[in-house]
């Protein structure tokens, strides 16, 4: 156990985590998943011990905030994984996105030197930013650290120091970019944690050299997760300093594209057994129009459009056309 700190301890945090908690494991119960397991499955939970406390509300002892950060990420992955997010999206553990990230994150949590890097590129759509959300889902947000980059911080590392602070959950920053780099080598040398920057084509020579500085200066892994082509032309104009992070700092290059077998997998979850013969052909024709027109957002509109028909070639091509149509 840890100790508690004190820090955003209150009674709304401790119910609001005993909360998350119990409607954690009775998601679990529902799919009959064996605590042991879950806990397996989603380290952000922590022990077997630590999730039955929490789930009775016994959250003494327990660094309280920490905790609660960690148990809304993983109830954020799971709701995705099932349908029930606010945003009604489907995503499912066997995509490939997801299973590419866990599987790259998994190898460069091994390294100990300081080939950490890990570039991930693929086009708008294919599912980078999703399978970064399941990541820290499963493993919590104290050791997965999602960051979005954006074009507005203009190459500023005091922007992108601040936006990893916040992720930190930091809420009063230094001004100062100096001690903004301190704050942030001493909160990811606390312990081994990940750094994922989202839209890391926003980058510029500047934000790559305080990356550089931090994979030189702390322990953890940083996931760069970027558009091919915007990534190219970073890596032109910020040759040098974009090298420094792809040669000998690179752990490898995950490069993420749609597949048939995404989409067969994808649409395998809205039909009956019965059905599955019919989802290879249907997952053809819907991957070649959508690699062109938003990748796994054509997917999800296509099965929308379907609504239940049976995917025949001919329903399968009309409901494609309606999605292209309105793109």
């Amino acid at each position: 156990m840890q100790e508690d700190n004190g820090i955003g301890d209150n009674g709304a945090e401790r119910e609001e985590l005993s909360r998350l908690a119990g409607r954690l494991s009775e998601w679990a119960a529902r799919r009959g998943i064996p605590t042991a397991r879950f806990c397996r499955d989603y380290p952000g939970l922590g022990s077997e011990r630590t999730f039955r406390d929490l789930r009775a509300g016994k959250t003494d002892g327990y660094d309280v905030a920490a905790q609660l950060a960690s148990y809304r990420g993983v109830m954020a992955a799971v709701e995705e994984l099932s349908g029930e997010g606010a945003a009604g999206e489907r995503v499912y553990d066997d995509l490939g996105p997801v299973v590419a990230l866990r599987r790259a994150f998994a190898a460069v949590a091994q390294a100990a030197g300081t080939n950490r890097v890990v570039v991930v590129q693929g086009e708008s759509g294919v599912g980078k930013t999703t399978a970064a959300r399941v990541l820290q889902g499963r493993y919590g947000s104290g050791r997965i650290v999602l960051v979005e980059a954006s074009d507005v911080w203009g190459d500023n590392p005091s922007c992108l120091l601040g936006g990893i602070l916040r992720a930190l959950g930091r809420t009063e920053l230094p001004p100062a970019r100096s001690a903004r780099l301190g704050e942030c080598q001493a909160a990811l040398c606390l312990s081994r944690r990940c750094l994922v920057i989202d839209e890391a084509h926003h980058l510029g020579p500047h934000c790559l050299n305080a990356v550089k500085t931090l994979v030189n200066t702390t322990p953890g892994e940083f996931i760069l997760v970027a558009i091919p082509s915007l990534w190219a032309k970073l890596q032109k104009n910020a040759y040098q300093e974009a090298r420094q992070l792809t040669t000998n700092r690179l752990s490898e290059r995950v490069q993420l594209k749609l597949a048939d077998a995404d989409v067969a997998r994808y649409l395998s979850k809205f039909y009956p057994e019965e059905a599955q013969s019919a989802l290879r052909h249907a997952a053809r024709l819907i991957r070649v129009q959508a690699a062109a027109s938003g990748n796994m957002a054509f997917v999800r509109d296509t099965v929308r459009e379907l609504r239940d028909a049976p995917p025949t070639p001919e329903n399968v091509a009309r409901a494609v056309e309606a999605v292209a149509a309105r793109r």
